[in-house]
């Protein structure tokens, strides 16, 4: 099993360190989410980490899955409306090139592979309630037009700060739900990011969170009242299930 994955910067999902946007192994500095998605794996392999091994693990940059897309086939290109340019042409232009490369790369490893797409969703009240699932949907929608199975949205409400703060605040794991309802606004003192460092003291690096969640293992069955996450980790047990299966 490899992972191919693609978020939005160093403190979530990792980065490359070879300024090339696409990158495996040694060349991605991992971030806290990649921490999670093994743990996670590792506890439906039996004790098997995919860390354990970093030729596994494939990172795209945003921008990457922006330049590829840009040179699809007219094929992979999906016909755009008005409400998919507005509401979900991002997050299903996104899907539909990692799915494209995650299949790549199987074929040029012989391996299956598992694609994570972590976007924060960023959403404020005065959004449409149902902004996250259309986003969401997008997501799944872009890897089934890739033809990729095993493709997991990861879309934390608001931002996966809100995922760390459930288990960091100081009844941890407790009315987790509610912390959905933070401003996605960064101006707000109410921001996930400046709730989070007030959590815990101060301001903790990509590299101290995972070391954080090193010690401290998420505990993703109480963290799945947050729906945001548990979204997720249905997502994720079902495509590694299929795999191991």
């Amino acid at each position: 099993m490899i992972l191919v994955l693609s978020g939005e910067g160093t403190t979530d999902l990792g980065s490359c360190t070879n300024a090339l946007g696409q990158c495996s192994g040694d060349d991605l500095a991992i971030g806290p989410l990649t921490v999670l998605i093994d743990q996670i794996i590792t506890r439906l392999q039996g004790g098997r980490s995919v860390l354990a091994n970093r030729e596994r693990l494939y990172y795209a940059s945003e921008s990457k899955l922006r330049e590829r897309a840009k040179a699809f086939p007219s094929r992979l290109k999906p016909a755009r409306s008005k409400k998919r340019e507005a509401e979900t042409g991002y997050f299903f232009g996104n899907a539909v090139a990692l799915g494209v490369i995650a299949k790549e790369i199987e074929a040029e490893t012989g391996q299956n592979a598992i694609a994570v797409l972590h976007r924060d969703c960023d959403s404020t009240r005065s959004v449409q309630a149902g902004m996250w699932q259309i986003k969401h949907d997008s997501m799944l929608d872009g890897f089934k037009f890739s033809r990729f199975p095993r493709g997991v949205p990861m879309l934390p409400k608001p931002t996966s700060e809100v995922w760390w703060l459930c288990a960091a605040q100081q009844q941890p794991y407790q009315h987790c739900s509610r912390l959905e309802e933070l401003p996605g606004n960064q101006a707000s003192p109410n921001h996930p990011k400046k709730k989070l460092d007030a959590a815990f003291g101060e301001h903790k690096s990509a590299a101290e969170l995972c070391e954080w969640l090193d010690e401290n293992p998420f505990d993703s069955v109480r963290a799945e009242a947050m729906p945001s996450f548990k979204a997720f980790k249905v997502e994720l047990e079902r495509v590694v299930n299929d795999l191991i299966h």
